[in-house]
């Protein structure tokens, strides 16, 4: 990929950002017919899958890109009652793409405008094995047979709910991780050590989240008792059960997003 992106980055502007434009389409066409993005998120997904081209080449909206199709995989498989509990459905809008692609997009502009070139797209990487981690664990944890416990308690918790995890989840979470350190490395001709760097701290950054969840994100509870991240449910609004009421899922994600940015970058600083 190194030879096709720096052909890529020779070419005129202009034949570049036409690229760019077509790839940018297919993806919102796909997006449209599988029903996995908002009207917001469409725009917000083809504003930042632009950026990531124009700045990190066909490596970097690949990376991105097995995030996009590995979620659109995974969440055909997802079980109804995960959708109960989650304030916001299947499809993802603006905000949820805005929260999983910021801090990608931090290291990002770290390598393009600095010096620190490997750092910057260690980072990246990073930050796209984090949404990787979360969604695969999340997602396919839901598939377990027993149900997850709280990550601060490790009693039961119904699954689906922020803060619980499985044993599938987890390992599901470390594989997706370690999938993007593998391309990340194939692509962007990483240092082979850089690859548990980029495991590790995905697969940190998707448990961070999974703590966030079970402390300061807000919950409320139904009627019958249970748990939901809506603050209505049948038009009747429900009780704040605890968190903190404006850090709701999409912050936890940046936060987690975040976070394993800044373990990527303190691992990759202590390593080389």
């Amino acid at each position: 990929m190194a030879y096709i992106d720096s052909y890529f980055f020779s070419m005129p502007i202009s034949v570049r950002l036409l690229i760019i434009f077509i790839l940018m389409m297919l993806i919102v066409l796909f997006s449209i017919r599988k029903k996995q993005l908002t009207g917001s998120g469409l725009i917000a997904a083809f504003i930042v899958g632009s950026v990531i081209t124009y700045i990190g080449g066909l490596s970097g909206i690949l990376i991105m890109l097995f995030f996009f199709l590995s979620a659109a995989v995974i969440g055909k498989i997802i079980p109804d009652n995960r959708r109960k509990i989650q304030k916001k459905g299947a499809r993802r809008d603006a905000m949820q793409v805005l929260a999983n692609s910021i801090p990608a997009l931090i290291g990002l502009f770290l390598f393009r405008f600095t010096v620190y070139d490997t750092l910057g797209l260690v980072m990246f990487s990073t930050g796209i094995a984090e949404a990787v981690a979360d969604t695969w664990s999340g997602e396919i944890g839901a598939l377990s047979k027993s149900d997850p416990v709280s990550i601060i308690t490790f009693t039961k918790v119904p699954k689906g709910l922020s803060g619980g995890v499985s044993a599938l989840g987890t390992f599901s979470g470390l594989l997706g991780s370690f999938l993007v350190a593998l391309l990340s490395v194939g692509c962007f001709t990483l240092p082979l050590l850089m690859l548990p760097v980029i495991t590790i701290s995905g697969t940190l950054g998707a448990l961070f989240d999974s703590f966030l969840g079970a402390t300061v994100q807000v919950h409320y509870r139904r009627d019958d008792g249970s748990l939901t991240e809506h603050e209505e449910s049948d038009g009747k609004k429900n009780e704040r059960a605890r968190g903190i009421s404006f850090i709701d899922n999409d912050v936890v994600n940046l936060l987690s997003g975040l976070f394993s940015v800044l373990i990527a970058f303190v691992l990759s600083m202590v390593m080389v």
